[in-house]
């Protein structure tokens, strides 16, 4: 567990020291802040012509999942294939670590500075408990949801990245198996008449499981589809950069 920290810490050491890493997050405090305005003011307008729906943190966790689909591959798209393209990997390795470490490690660092960047939209739930009476339960299951999805996009992001020394294309490959995942639910509406098909696209999507987590419903199959999705994925990538020892 020392040479994961040490390499967490390495990485974590790395993005801070770029401005993307900054712009990525005042791009979502803009962009959820200006979505939660939004909401308070309409509810205020509507309060005066009548009881309008209070504001809920589902619109908002709904948008930061989706726009961490598009940012998540580019948290992840250097972590090895920059290792690759430098050929820093092969001085990795030669370092007494395992390859499941060094995977294990970069993924780490990815998800602690995701989960920073969630703890910057606290602020919402926050204003809601100050100013109204919310039900707290949506709240703590759709933040546990949405770690559970960035869990699994980073960890696909790794994988993609194991793959080439290319950081565009890293990119893109992750973003397609991402978008592959997101569109499984309406893939799964055009078989009304397979309900077997249909259901398998259904079970494989991510909005279907996420969703349970926004409306305030955790359930043991949700959670472990998305931790089944982290699992495979950084074995996979540990996979192949085992198999790049023997080329």
């Amino acid at each position: 567990m020392h040479n994961v920290w040490t390499i967490a810490r390495r990485e974590l050491a790395a993005i801070f020291v770029q401005p993307i890493a900054y712009i990525f997050a005042i791009v979502m405090v803009l962009i959820l802040g200006y979505l939660f305005a939004t909401q308070l003011a309409n509810y205020a307008l509507s309060s005066q012509f009548g009881a309008g729906p209070p504001p809920t943190l589902e619109p908002i966790l709904n948008t930061y999942t989706f726009l961490i689909l598009l940012a998540g591959p580019a948290i992840t798209m250097r972590l090895l294939a920059e290792e690759q393209r430098t050929g820093t990997m092969e001085l990795l390795m030669t370092m007494p670590v395992t390859d499941g470490q060094v995977v294990l490690g970069k993924f780490l660092a990815a998800f602690i500075f995701y989960a920073l960047v969630t703890a910057l939209t606290l602020i919402y739930p926050l204003v809601l408990l100050r100013f109204g009476n919310p039900d707290v339960g949506p709240m703590l299951s759709g933040y546990l949801g949405v770690l559970l999805w960035g869990s699994a996009v980073l960890a696909i992001g790794i994988v993609a990245s194991a793959l080439t020394d290319n950081q565009l294309v890293a990119y893109m490959i992750a973003f397609g198996m991402l978008l592959a995942l997101l569109l499984a639910a309406l893939i799964s509406t055009f078989y009304t008449t397979n309900p077997t098909v249909g259901t398998f696209f259904s079970e494989i999507s991510f909005d279907s499981h996420l969703d349970n987590f926004l409306r305030g419903l955790i359930t043991a199959t949700d959670a472990a589809y998305f931790l089944l999705i982290t699992a495979i994925s950084l074995f996979a990538a540990t996979r192949i950069l085992e198999s790049r020892r023997w080329r």
